[in-house]
């Protein structure tokens, strides 16, 4: 298996490919699902959103940029891509997945015209995305009225489950962006400084990631006292606040992280020292549950019940389906958010699965939701026999909050 290096913006023209081995590895997956469920196609939609673009991207090497792309996979044969009218096929046609590339302003039509040139009419077809939106309902009734006896079944679970774990090839991806990660905060420790404002720190914070081949960054931030995640305002940075500094984006490989370090000017506050011991302590408990067989909930089942047995703090958790409570925990990979996330959409961890977490703690009062909201921990983490590993963050996570 040989693998592209990437490790900085690409140079020009070039293009990230996936190996031969992993794209039949893909398609074998998602082929053998198909023959499970009886289906003669499976047509995969990606969106312009951060939940969804991922999905033709880990079918075709091709990142979403804009509006919608679908890709339509037979039991034989290379794939075929539909691109849209916003962004044209000029960076498509350098994958080397699909075997014919079209462009349409009527995707649910062009996709009926590839089924029906294949002799499928009134076959059984799987379309990802029709139970969770990410499939347009125009799309859909185009495919309706062109191919009313075509049988159509929702394959957004079959998908998922064919990339439910990561394949090596997956994993150096998403550790390449961990390193990547690491390099931008140590180049950027050095330019945080008491009186420069947050959003100067925010623009610092985007120049860096872009330099170093982040896809589409998203810097979010806040100093003390803690007020909602922002993207930096124009409050001056003073030499007593905590900063917490979030950033995501997927690497030049099109896989994602979500990362945020916190930092002092000099020794932190005692007490704001003891919250942050308490955050390693019950992210760890958490993670010792993250193994394969293990739910989801079980990482931040663990978190909580250390907090609740340890501290006056939760995570408000309830119940693993609770949609009312925020992710602590998330799948992810070239999607930012894929598969599982708890609250909401549990499911039984796999071994190389790879997921987002960042527990989500409730405060009692606002005064001590401005001492500690934001300072906490946020990384991938890989499932593995001995428990979750963090990706991105040392050992210990010395890096995690930072003097300056």
């Amino acid at each position: 298996m040989t693998l592209t290096p990437v490790k900085a913006p690409p140079p020009r023209g070039d293009f990230v490919h996936s190996t031969p081995e992993e794209r039949e590895r893909r398609l074998s997956l998602l082929r053998e699902g198909m023959a499970q469920q009886g289906l003669a196609a499976l047509v995969v939609c990606g969106r312009d959103d951060i939940r969804f673009r991922g999905r033709t991207f880990w079918v075709s090497d091709v990142w979403q940029l804009l509006a919608d792309t679908h890709v339509v996979i037979l039991p034989e044969g290379d794939p075929i891509f539909i691109g849209g009218q916003v962004f044209g096929l000029e960076q498509a046609e350098q994958a080397l997945w699909p075997g014919e590339f079209r462009v349409s302003g009527l995707s649910g039509t062009e996709i009926s015209d590839v089924l029906s040139s294949n002799g499928l009419s009134s076959a059984a077809v799987g379309i990802t995305g029709l139970s969770d939106a990410s499939f347009a309902s125009w799309h859909l009734q185009q495919i309706k009225d062109a191919l009313p006896e075509l049988e159509i079944h929702d394959a957004t679970q079959l998908f998922e489950d064919a990339r439910h774990t990561n394949s090596e090839e997956e994993l150096y991806y998403l550790r390449v962006t961990s390193e990547l990660f690491n390099d931008i905060y140590e180049v950027l420790e050095p330019r945080i400084r008491p009186g420069m404002t947050e959003i100067e720190l925010a623009a610092e914070s985007h120049k860096v990631s872009r330099e170093f081949g982040l896809r589409d960054p998203m810097v979010l931030m806040q100093t003390s006292p803690y007020g909602p995640l922002s993207f930096g305002t124009t409050k001056v940075i003073e030499k007593g606040d905590i900063v917490t500094l979030w950033i995501e984006s997927a690497g030049p490989t099109g896989y994602w992280l979500e990362y945020r370090r916190c930092y002092s000017f000099g020794p932190p506050a005692p007490d704001a020292q003891e919250f942050w011991d308490l955050s390693v302590n019950s992210l760890n408990a958490g993670l010792a549950a993250m193994r394969p067989g293990a739910m989801a909930s079980a990482f931040v089942e663990g978190v909580h019940n250390y907090l609740v047995e340890n501290s006056e703090y939760h995570l408000g958790y309830t119940h693993a389906s609770n949609p009312h409570s925020m992710f602590s925990l998330h799948g992810i990979d070239c999607d930012a958010i894929k598969g599982v996330w708890v609250p909401g959409n549990d499911r039984v961890l796999k071994d190389t699965e790879v997921v987002n977490i960042h527990p989500t703690v409730e405060f009692k009062d606002h005064a001590t939701f401005e001492k500690y909201s934001w300072l906490g921990i946020t990384d991938n983490a890989l499932v593995t026999e001995e428990g979750g590993v963090l990706m991105t963050h040392s050992p210990g996570l010395p890096d995690g909050f930072k003097q300056l």
